[in-house]
């Protein structure tokens, strides 16, 4: 994926003519370079002679000479490239919201771009090409044979060197002789001047970077005004424009309150569904060896596919439960059949009633419906000004729990909270050292900190408490609250000490057979466990 951040900005034109398959003058000396060229020779010559001008040789030659056995293969130009945006500007490139497709998750998205209808194929943000040559490649040479020659691929990038990177690569492996049956449009995808063609189906990895000045060429949509970020702006055109898509972007737009405007538009529009991943304990847009973005792998982008189709008939969007998984189960899980089987079969469709997808596990959809569908009260009706007697201290990062204390924990990051009487404060100290406040954070959220506006709406099933309820409630609380400093975890974060409370598992079990019995749901605790699990093979 090549990228619109801040980079496309400062640019007077929105949209050029250049033709990325210019012929390049190609010396006996170049020639020679090229057949016994080395990634030390690569970094050496964009040291020397600068990106663009590398890539305009490396793209000319070989189209004249073809791949060979060294490092210039088609299946080595998005790492060549993106070594080479390293060495030119890499924070410029970070900030321009580049994060290029692994080879796993492009070809997940091919399978399911090769379901979705359309004539005219577009690869929004197209970058070096990886999604559009995958799925070419799925598709297998004689379909793409008909696709290109028929004029059916269409590239658009903002990154003229990757376009052209794109462009060569489907001209030298498919030995096009006419480079011209290849539409590539060097833009800013966002000038209402450009339009995809009709009957479109698009795949895209759109730019992950906020929007920091507002053009005139663009449309100013709700969706524009409200984000105010690249990725969704791009979504927005691309589902108005298309009529089926096969979308990467980070999940933020799932749940987001600024993103509503999408939500509400996406659901107008048509049908499908969205496909959620947690980063950790691994992540999607995993590092790559030469890679300059997400070395990190505890701090990377939380992504979701969405596959769109338009309708009429049909409204609303399948959502999956977002999905957490090790860096050693990748493969297991990046097939299509088994993300298809994470689905609900249920639609929802975002309105001014419900306001967000929600990331529902499909076998406690019944347990979550019914929780948040009789609870007559939330968090908030219950909060005092200020009262001692009755603190709450829940810190506001919970990877894999959430935790409250009746004392203030040394940490930086907490949300404390006062409770109106001892009755409530014993069953809402037991319901956040639960699954259930986890669980609602990770419906509606699920990214690093628990927001409080979303913890005071969490809904507190307190009508359908019986008198036995309230007592174990009464004494489960005394029992832990006895037991807090006893289970005190501290981690340093910047040289500060953060303390937590990691309760032994048995209580949060238990208080979960208790609210799920409330609930009217007579069953093992187990099944609210898989919550908290770390793999993707535990969660199931």
């Amino acid at each position: 994926m090549a990228n619109q951040g801040d980079l496309f900005l400062s640019f007077s034109s929105d949209f050029l003519s250049r033709d990325c398959a210019e012929k390049i003058n190609l010396t006996p000396d170049i020639v020679t370079k090229f057949a016994n060229y080395s990634v030390d020779a690569y970094i050496n010559d964009v040291k020397d002679n600068g990106l663009s001008t590398v890539w305009d040789q490396i793209c000319e030659y070989v189209i004249q000479y073809g791949e060979n056995d060294n490092i210039l293969r088609i299946d080595r130009f998005g790492e060549l490239y993106e070594i080479g945006l390293a060495i030119q500007d890499k924070i410029q490139k970070k900030n321009s919201g580049q994060y290029y497709t692994p080879d796993d998750v492009a070809e997940v998205m091919g399978r399911w771009f090769a379901e979705c209808v359309g004539d005219n194929v577009c690869d929004v943000a197209c970058g070096t090409g990886k999604l559009i040559l995958t799925y070419l490649d799925l598709i297998g040479k004689e379909e793409a044979l008909k696709l290109i020659n028929y004029g059916k691929i269409y590239l658009y990038d903002f990154d003229f060197t990757a376009l052209k990177i794109c462009k060569t690569a489907i001209i030298v492996k498919y030995s096009i002789k006419d480079k011209n049956l290849i539409h590539d449009v060097y833009c800013d995808f966002l000038n209402d001047e450009i339009k995809l063609p009709q009957n479109a189906k698009v795949i895209s990895n759109p730019p992950y970077a906020s929007v920091n000045k507002i053009k005139n060429s663009w449309n100013f949509t709700d969706v524009l005004m409200d984000t105010k970020e690249l990725y969704s702006c791009f979504m927005e055109k691309i589902f108005n424009q298309s009529i089926s898509s096969v979308v990467i972007t980070p999940f933020s737009f799932i749940s987001g309150n600024k993103f509503y405007s999408l939500r509400r538009e996406m659901c107008k529009i048509g049908t499908g569904f969205i496909v959620s991943f947690d980063n950790v304990p691994g992540n999607i847009f995993c590092g790559r060896k030469q890679g300059i973005f997400n070395t990190n792998t505890a701090n990377s982008v939380r992504a979701a596919i969405t596959v769109m189709t338009k309708s009429e008939q049909i409204k609303g969007f399948n959502v999956s439960p977002l999905i957490r998984f090790k860096n050693e189960e990748r493969r297991e899980l990046l097939l299509n059949d088994v993300l298809s089987d994470l689905l609900p079969s249920e639609r929802q469709i975002v309105n001014n009633k419900n306001r967000m997808f929600e990331k529902v596990e499909r076998r406690l959809l019944p347990v979550f419906e019914k929780w948040k569908g009789e609870s007559l009260y939330t968090l908030k009706d219950f909060i005092s000004e200020n009262n001692d007697d009755f603190l709450l201290d829940i810190p506001n990062t919970c990877r894999y729990f959430t935790t409250a204390a009746h004392h203030k924990l040394k940490r930086t990051g907490s949300i404390v909270l006062h409770i109106k009487e001892k009755k409530i404060f014993n069953f809402i100290y037991c319901f956040i050292n639960s699954s259930f406040a986890y669980w609602w954070w990770r419906v509606y959220d699920g990214g690093i900190i628990y927001p409080k506006m979303l913890l005071l709406n969490l809904p507190l099933p307190l009508n359908m408490l019986t008198v036995e309820n309230n007592i174990f409630f009464e004494n489960c609380c005394e029992q832990m609250i006895a037991e807090e400093k006893k289970y005190i975890t501290t981690k340093m974060n910047a040289g500060e000490p953060q303390e937590n409370i990691k309760f032994p598992e048995t209580y949060r079990n238990h208080i979960n057979k208790v609210i799920l019995s409330a609930l009217g749901f007579e069953q093992s605790a187990d099944i609210l466990c898989k919550i908290h699990a770390n793999s993707f093979k535990e969660s199931i």
